[in-house]
């Protein structure tokens, strides 16, 4: 290749997979996932499992391969899809020990990002040893390989935050179970590319594109996992913000808007920009109360538990300031201009908790929620002025 050749190869092998790692990333809504531990999933899988899996494909596998006169494809289809799944996804287990792990939308975005580590580096190891291939290479295998390892150590990811609450037999099961669907779809995503019987079936020419439907389809796959765990994530609110912190029917409902907060904060934007955006901070910050309350529940960790206590907390000191900064006068403004139909979109948004804040937020609160039908912006201010 020439040296421009190259550099294009290079960045196609690492741009692309990193794109797809953002967009898994952003799913989260509730941002339970820390940019931290993501870096960490990823730095593992692009040095530690590289490293690893080299060893072992090297002095284990392919001479154990050799010396019984197997054919090279069962490095394939056997060693390297169970060498690399397993040590690609290790540093899950110190991470699903963190309180940043949650709940499996977590594992499975911690899992994503070691599978992207692992094929960006594995993209530099074809590009050496394959330099006549082009741009091409790191270009199919961006829209291949690398999201079948995204999607395969994101499987690991889920199945430890999906069963981290069990039993420790129940969580040692989830575990094998994960790195059992990894390997499986990692073997049969390298026999289509290794093996012949598919080129035999629909053409040498057909492979290429079933492998990267292949890998768009684990993407898929892993994006369905996320928005299904958002989705039970939301019925948690219910359940914990009630029932622990005192937190009003509206604000449950708010925080289980949180996926549509920009359409609803459209008007708001428009007349107080700076508030629209604490609003939208405080929701965000209610919705990761209500999951770390539910994690905090099902943990059987006391450490853990402490942990996120402290965390609850700090998350409830700075929704007190947030409430403070949006002040009485910018709710009670947006409440009463509102035209009808929109009150209760209002109310979802945020109706403050008026069990935890300051007794005059919780005489202002009161009286936005006793605020009778067609009531007038004036009667509103002359209620907060006796107050």
């Amino acid at each position: 290749m020439t040296p421009l050749q190259t550099v294009l190869a290079s960045v196609f092998a690492v741009a692309i997979p990193a794109v797809f790692l953002l967009v898994i990333y952003t799913l989260d809504l509730y941002a339970s996932r820390t940019f931290r531990l993501v870096m960490l999933c990823f730095a593992w899988g692009g040095i530690g499992g590289v490293g690893l899996a080299y060893v072992f494909n090297t002095y284990v596998a392919i001479p154990l391969i050799r010396n019984q006169g197997w054919d090279s494809v069962w490095l394939y289809v056997a060693f390297a899809p169970f060498a690399e799944e397993i040590l690609k996804s290790l540093v899950l287990l110190y991470v699903s020990r963190r309180s940043e792990f949650t709940y499996f939308v977590d594992g499975a975005i911690y899992g994503f990002a070691s599978g992207i580590g692992f094929s960006i580096a594995e993209n530099f190891f074809y590009i050496i040893y394959f330099p006549t291939a082009g741009i091409a290479l790191p270009l199919v295998r961006s829209f291949s390989v690398c999201l079948m390892h995204g999607a395969a150590s994101a499987l690991v990811g889920a199945a430890i935050g999906r069963f981290r609450f069990q039993k420790r037999s129940g969580r040692g099961l989830a575990m094998l179970g994960g790195w059992g669907a990894a390997i499986l779809l990692h073997a049969f995503f390298n026999s289509v590319a290794k093996t012949y019987w598919l080129s035999d079936l629909v053409g040498e020419v057909a492979v290429v594109p079933v492998q990267v439907v292949l890998g768009l389809g684990g993407v898929g796959l892993i994006a369905l996992f996320i928005t299904l765990g958002l989705r039970e994530q939301r019925q948690w609110f219910a359940e914990t913000l009630d029932r622990k912190s005192g937190v009003t029917g509206a604000e449950v409902r708010a925080a289980q808007a949180y996926s549509s907060i920009d359409d609803i904060l459209e008007p708001i934007v428009k007349q107080f920009p700076a508030q629209a955006d604490q609003v939208s901070k405080l929701l965000l910050h209610q919705a990761q109360m209500g999951i770390k309350r539910k994690v905090q529940q099902q943990l059987d960790d006391e450490k853990l538990q402490q942990q996120l206590e402290k965390e609850i907390a700090q998350l409830q000191a700075e929704m007190e300031g947030l409430r403070k900064e949006i002040g009485p006068y910018v709710m009670t403004f947006v409440r009463a201009v509102f035209p009808e139909g929109m009150l209760d979109v209002w109310g979802r948004l945020e109706a403050l908790a008026i069990s935890s804040g300051p007794p005059d937020v919780k005489r202002w609160a009161k009286m936005l929620e006793a605020k009778e039908e067609g009531a007038s912006q004036r009667n509103i201010f002359n209620r907060l002025q006796q107050g």
